[in-house]
């Protein structure tokens, strides 16, 4: 069924995202639970079942700066749905603690003892590339809301994705710093022992040959290096007008302290990495003139933007981040793909999850497409005072 434009405020008197208690096998011939199957369609629909939604995503270790902020976006979402009636969501989060094996173990669990109707997560690209072809051959939707490594949509039928991918975000940010800074030579760093950055620096290198501007240095390093000396005097050498980084977060803190105290003044460009409150703190004055190209901004004017903020920091003693606005997200898109045909079942999630046409969220306006790509528009910022300003 092909959905029709709607607006966050339709969607939050409507409600959440279903559970399927439907069993597959690895033919994703999937059975169906009349009682997840309710009465009425969008606002209307009322479904007596609880529905189950599964949430994979890094708590502790490495990506928790990510993950923490996501399972509170996607609760308080889930909330405002559960509270606007019609439907009752029960939300099941697990831990992947930043490990595929915990990952897979985690999505095990939710398919097969909890069975959800879907599942939102995990953070890390490089999860999904493992954990994803199980949901796949089970039948249950997975939604990604920061999985933006090329090509996890194409993994399958029953996987999307509501995160902007990295080669849209970079394939922004990038000129943007060129008309703002006048770019002509650039260095790139990038983590080589990592399929998400590595995919990354070809993308950045891709883009960088289209604007026009010439590669003056380039340097890699590995995902668990904490001395960066040699590669940033080389860049320090080449004297570039900027610095292209791809790298994941354990390795943006030194890697940027470092080339401050080295003496690298110019401004730093770098991936979906940058993009939290938690990183610039950790950062400190070594922030100052990051850029980044993201799905969010507190400064923009989108629906439902200003109350989003206000309400997340009320509840949390904190101001949300794009992991957070994103997660918030998931819960609406995943509620209207349940209320286009009032059925929580996983085949029904999966059809009409891939038919959403330019919901309009707090993200702007959001579609995700029969091949569970998502298309939305960049938002670039940069940091001035230790804070996200748009650029």
């Amino acid at each position: 069924m092909r959905l029709k434009s709607t607006t966050g405020a339709a969607l939050a008197a409507a409600a959440l995202l279903a559970t399927g208690a439907c069993v597959s096998d690895d033919t994703n011939q999937a059975s169906s639970d009349s009682a997840l199957s309710g009465s009425g369609t969008g606002a209307d629909c009322t479904i007596d079942e609880t529905v189950k939604i599964g949430a994979v995503f890094s708590l502790t270790e490495a990506a928790a700066f990510a993950g923490t902020y996501q399972q509170e976006g996607l609760a308080m979402g889930f909330e405002e749905l559960n509270a606007a009636g019609g439907i009752t969501y029960e939300v099941i989060q697990e831990d992947d603690k930043t490990s595929v094996e915990d990952s897979v173990a985690a999505f095990g669990k939710l398919i097969d003892r909890d069975e959800v109707s879907a599942i939102v997560g995990p953070t890390l690209s490089n999860m999904a590339f493992t954990t994803y072809t199980d949901a796949e051959s089970a039948g249950v939707p997975a939604l990604g809301v920061s999985t933006t490594a090329e090509g996890i949509p194409e993994m399958g039928d029953y996987i999307f994705r509501a995160s902007l991918p990295e080669e849209v975000a970079l394939a922004a940010s990038i000129p943007a710093a060129k008309e703002a800074l006048g770019l002509a030579k650039v260095a790139v760093l990038y983590d080589n022992a990592d399929e998400f950055t590595t995919s990354a620096a070809n993308t950045i290198k891709d883009v960088l040959t289209d604007e026009g501007i010439e590669i003056v240095a380039e340097e890699t390093f590995e995902t668990a290096d904490t001395d960066f000396a040699a590669q940033l005097t080389s860049v320090l050498e080449a004297e570039p007008d900027a610095v292209i980084l791809s790298a994941l977060p354990g390795a943006t803190v030194p890697l940027v302290k470092q080339a401050r105290n080295l003496g690298i003044e110019a401004p730093i460009v770098g991936g979906n990495a940058f993009n939290s409150p938690v990183l610039v703190g950790a950062l400190e004055d070594a922030s100052e003139g990051l850029i980044v190209g993201g799905a969010w901004s507190a400064a923009a004017d989108t629906t439902g933007n200003a109350e989003f903020i206000a309400n997340y920091t009320e509840k949390y003693g904190r101001a949300p981040d794009q992991f957070a606005a994103q997660a918030y997200t998931a819960a609406y898109l995943l509620d209207q793909a349940i209320r286009a045909d009032c059925d929580a079942n996983r085949e029904a999630i999966k059809d009409n999850l891939g038919q959403i046409l330019e919901y309009d969220s707090i993200l702007g306006p959001i579609s995700i497409d029969e091949n569970g790509e998502v298309t939305q528009e960049a938002v670039v910022q940069i940091v001035h005072d230790g804070a996200f300003t748009l650029l």
